[in-house]
């Protein structure tokens, strides 16, 4: 069953580059599930795709976007089970993910653009640039590779773990407060433009929990070990420009496997962000938004 648009409006834009910016929420019905993403910028300027990883949604782009909407249309996607996309219990493996940007990408009619993506979205760009690259003029892959670490491999099927379990938050001052600490020095609306994209009421406890579907925790399992070699291999055909980053503190992405991604690559580079954690574009917003507006000028 192929994409079929369902709509796209919403609020309107403030001026470009500023941290009030909500962007504009979109609505899509791809493979029969419903489909939720944001656009930031003028629809005519070049479009750039951001990828979220396990567990986050599109608004967690929010303070990268608004580094690039002077030049860019930025479009961030909330993957299947995340955020207001729909749930596919059972339908997590990177394939599925990827026939989703596929439908995404032909919907949005991109005869060109930029590809980033973070964490498990670069798992998920990697196997749509093996068979699409000829449409991507540059892609980024941040921190994640074909295979993880031992310990961020761990960390991850872990925090999956307790994320279901979590009693979430019991006042929206006890959830403003997390992500105040995740985004330092953003406004108050900001702040809350996130709990809404992050967290929903759970009915029977009345906290806010995490919004996504608990199934979800089966990206990272048994699936996730059968899909190493078909992404390793995936990288052999990826021939238009490639910049694999890595945060210099990460236990998911080792250096080991950074500089193995650059050399399958065809046309791959690498760059390391000092000071950076696996949330590298929280830890370092600037720095990693920097790095990729040089490379997409190249």
């Amino acid at each position: 069953m192929g994409p079929a648009r369902d709509t796209d409006s919403m609020t309107q834009e403030p001026a470009p580059g500023t941290s009030s910016n909500p962007g504009e929420d979109g609505y899509l019905t791809i493979h029969g599930l419903r489909h939720h993403y944001i656009r930031w910028g003028a629809r005519e300027k070049d479009p750039v795709v951001l990828l979220h990883g396990l567990m986050n949604n599109a608004r967690y782009w929010e303070h990268i976007a608004e580094r690039f909407t002077d030049k860019y249309a930025v479009y961030a996607p909330d993957l299947r089970g995340h955020g207001e996309s729909e749930h596919a219990p059972g339908g997590y493996l990177v394939w599925a993910f990827a026939m989703d940007l596929r439908g995404f990408v032909q919907e949005m009619d991109f005869e060109a653009f930029d590809l980033v993506a973070h964490s498990i979205g670069s798992r998920v760009a990697m196997s749509y640039a093996r068979d699409h690259s000829h449409r991507l003029k540059h892609l980024v892959l941040a921190d994640m590779g074909p295979q993880m670490a031992d310990a961020g491999a761990r960390g991850i099927r872990r925090s999956t773990g307790e994320s279901r379990k979590t009693a979430g938050f019991t006042t929206e001052a006890e959830a403003m407060e997390h992500f105040a600490a995740l985004y330092p020095g953003r406004p108050k609306e900001f702040l809350q433009r996130q709990i809404g994209a992050s967290l929903v009421l759970d009915e029977a406890s009345g906290n806010l929990v995490f919004r996504f579907d608990p199934s979800i925790h089966e990206a990272t399992g048994r699936g996730a070990i059968a899909e190493i070699p078909y992404l390793w291999e995936s990288l052999e055909h990826i021939k238009c420009p490639t910049l694999v980053i890595r945060a210099e503190k990460s236990k998911v992405l080792s250096p080991e496997i950074a500089k193995q991604m650059v050399e399958r690559l065809p046309n791959g580079r690498y760059l390391e962000i000092a000071g950076a954690g696996h949330q590298v574009p929280l830890h370092q917003p600037e720095a990693f938004s920097a790095a990729i507006r040089e490379f997409l000028a190249s």
